[in-house]
């Protein structure tokens, strides 16, 4: 294919007078591009005779434009034409037993429900068509949403959509029974009845219903050597351990942050991954807003290892290795002491858990950040926070539970409360728990769906499976709720 050359705008400047000449004599508005196009000399004719690529203008084809446009119109209009068939008469039934809900095609439900992650309830409204959910929003009179949601909450509705969901009970891959299921699960448990279950172990995800609980205490009563054990791929586990340490029971803080005007968060990402995240963060901006003629605001100190939310939220932040905070927090605790009284309840609960705090350089290092902190912390006694992030050792819980004791803190921005959880157990790995059955022969596993009580869930088990590892014989159950 030869190669394409444009051709050359003619360069013999235009007649002017031959131009004025024309123009006098012309009748009507004229429009021209340009003073060569007004002259129309013959060096500009050959120009437009060459403006489109070598030779196309000796280029014959007997399909022009225009036709080629007309045969395109004719084969979209029929086209149209055989899309216009009848369809198939089709009969439309009337509900034998109409639904008790009032449910109208068209017009959408709504269904209060919760959803438990990682232990902690999230209020949330389902919007229903026709039995089916499809979006997810918070529950407004909810006191953990407020209205809003999560990630995770927004994600939650594909579940009951995944193509690998379970319609029935399986057993080894094909469709079973319920009775099928307690067929065989029941002389597994008779001969577990006569060792009072000394072989038998449940593993469920954090139980915080109250009637699962209940039936879950029946079944250890009745297999009294049975145990139960519980798994979480994250737990709250170090705050758990780092109260019982502090308080020496199960407790379970919980913050205010709309009345807190300092906070420290000792690598705590409450603004996203903490358990209340979204009452949390709500509270949090309440006090971030002017409002009126006032213009304090709460302020953030936050200490982390990696970028967060709430660290791009701080007022001020200090990047600090994971393994540096509790030497920091105890160097905090021990400036806090010294400001306050020689009987003090920090010198009392903090002082012995010196022995347990390790050596850290940050706390020599960042001296004059310590001080700022502490002296800011202390001149709003009983209106700052210290909050401890989960990934953090029990003994930084511990010494944020003995900061906001000695300032003042405990009733009015911090709260403990029983622990939601049925049994507050230390969740261990799948392959520990195995590794310490020995002489197990029955499991039950109980793990249920984020989406709870659903109207339009079926309360199907999901997936049964039986298989024989070695001597161990186990069923798994995952329940939809």
């Amino acid at each position: 294919m030869p190669p394409i050359k444009q051709p050359h705008q003619p360069t013999t400047p235009p007649d002017l007078a031959a131009i004025r000449a024309r123009l006098q004599t012309a009748q009507g508005p004229e429009y021209w591009r340009s003073l060569e196009e007004l002259a129309g000399s013959q060096e500009f004719q050959e120009f437009l005779h060459r403006e489109f690529p070598h030779q196309a203008s000796e280029w014959h084809d007997a399909m022009d434009r225009r036709r080629f446009l007309q045969l395109m119109g004719a084969s979209l209009a029929l086209a149209g034409v055989s899309a216009c068939s009848r369809q198939p008469d089709e009969k439309i039934v009337p509900y034998v037993r109409a639904p008790r809900e009032g449910m109208v095609p068209g017009q959408p439900l709504y269904f209060a429900t919760t959803m438990p992650l990682g232990g902690v309830a999230l209020g949330l409204l389902a919007e229903s068509y026709m039995g089916r959910p499809i979006k997810i929003e918070g529950n407004p009179q909810h006191p953990a949403s407020l209205g809003a949601t999560d990630a995770f909450a927004q994600a939650s509705v594909l579940t009951l959509y995944d193509p690998d969901r379970s319609q029935a009970v399986l057993q080894r891959g094909q469709i079973s029974t319920w009775q099928a299921f307690v067929t065989a699960l029941s002389p597994a448990l008779e001969t577990q009845h006569l060792k009072d279950g000394a072989g038998l172990r449940v593993l469920t995800e954090t139980v915080t219903s109250p009637v699962l609980a209940q039936q879950l205490r029946t079944l250890l009563t009745r297999f009294p050597a049975a145990s139960w054990h519980q798994y979480e791929p994250v737990t709250n586990h170090t705050v758990q351990a780092g109260a019982q340490l502090a308080f020496g029971k199960e407790v379970t803080p919980l913050y205010h942050f709309d009345k807190a005007d300092v906070i420290l968060a000792l690598d705590a990402d409450f603004l996203a991954c903490e358990p209340s995240t979204l009452r949390y963060a709500h509270d949090f901006a309440q006090k971030r807003r002017i409002q009126g003629v006032s213009t304090a605001m709460n302020r953030l100190y936050a200490v982390e290892s990696t970028c967060s939310l709430t660290g791009a939220s701080a007022d001020h932040r200090l990047p600090l290795q994971p393994s540096a905070v509790a030497g920091l927090a105890w160097a905090l605790a021990r400036a806090l002491g010294s400001m306050a009284d020689s009987g003090s309840t920090i010198e009392t609960r903090a002082v012995p858990l010196s022995r347990l705090a390790p050596q850290s350089q940050a706390a020599q290092t960042h001296t004059h950040w310590i001080r700022a902190v502490v002296e800011d912390l202390w001149q709003h006694r009983g209106t700052s926070l210290v909050v401890a992030g989960r990934q953090q050792p029990p003994l930084v819980h511990a010494l944020a539970h003995a900061m906001n004791e000695a300032l003042g803190n405990v009733g009015q921005t911090v709260v403990y409360t029983t622990p939601v959880a049925a049994e507050p157990l230390d969740h261990q790995p799948i392959f520990l728990l195995l590794s310490i059955w020995p002489g197990c022969r029955c499991v039950c596993i109980w793990a249920s769906t984020s989406m709870k009580h659903q109207p339009s869930a079926t309360g199907t088990f999901r997936k049964r499976t039986i298989w024989k590892p070695g001597e161990m014989r186990a069923l798994t159950m995952v329940r939809s709720a």
